[in-house]
């Protein structure tokens, strides 16, 4: 069958710009509180935060840039290619999203027998996790613009210091009481008080 060059909104939807960072192992905590005590403190934040910016910066050289979006996507296109033709067929790209939605599906099982629920899965009719789960484009994008703000001086690349300095940002707008630490309270706080503001959005009158 001749390959058929996948281009457009598909194949940039698959290749995304964004960096995703690696899904933990089921069963295991997703996030910065590496002890699992419920309790994340400001080093867990800032170790998180190293390791994830490792992970970025793919060419190891300090920074993570255009470059570095440009080799993952290289790395994402590959990975898609499987008989390295150089082109990505339609029957790769439907067997790439049916093997991620047999992942999905198997953390989903292992979930549940755990007693709990997939963020992002439907549920009741709503899809539970708030805003942008559920949908993909819009969730890349909240992504995107998050990781544009963190290049405070506007340079086009982002240093492991201002990668830092948005992680620990974002710690102190959950540590309302200011103790140093941010509990399973604070975090729920958080989510339901962002929850709101997406809703007010949402709600307000369009101009």
């Amino acid at each position: 069958m001749k390959k058929t060059l996948i281009a457009g909104a598909a194949l940039a939807a698959m290749l995304s710009g964004t960096i995703a960072v690696a899904q933990p192992a089921p069963g295991k905590m997703r996030g910065p509180d590496a002890n699992q005590d419920g309790v994340i403190t400001q080093a867990e934040v800032r170790t998180q935060a190293q390791t994830m910016f490792a992970r970025m910066d793919v060419n190891k050289d300090g920074k993570i840039d255009k470059a570095d979006r440009e080799a993952r996507m290289a790395e994402r296109f590959k990975k898609l290619d499987t008989d390295g033709s150089g082109e990505v067929s339609l029957a790769e790209m439907t067997a790439a999203r049916e093997a991620r939605e047999a992942k999905r599906a198997e953390r989903m099982s292992m979930r549940a027998e755990a007693g709990k629920g997939e963020p992002g899965a439907r549920q009741g009719g709503k899809w539970r996790g708030g805003p942008g789960k559920g949908m993909r484009g819009g969730h890349r994008m909240g992504m995107r613009g998050g990781m544009m703000r963190l290049d405070t001086n506007k340079d086009g690349a982002i240093t492991l210091a201002e990668f830092e300095a948005g992680a620990l940002e974002r710690f102190k707008r959950q540590d309302t009481n200011n103790d140093g630490q941010v509990t399973k309270a604070e975090r729920e706080a958080a989510r339901e008080a962002m929850k709101q503001r997406w809703q007010d959005r949402r709600a307000a009158p369009q101009s």
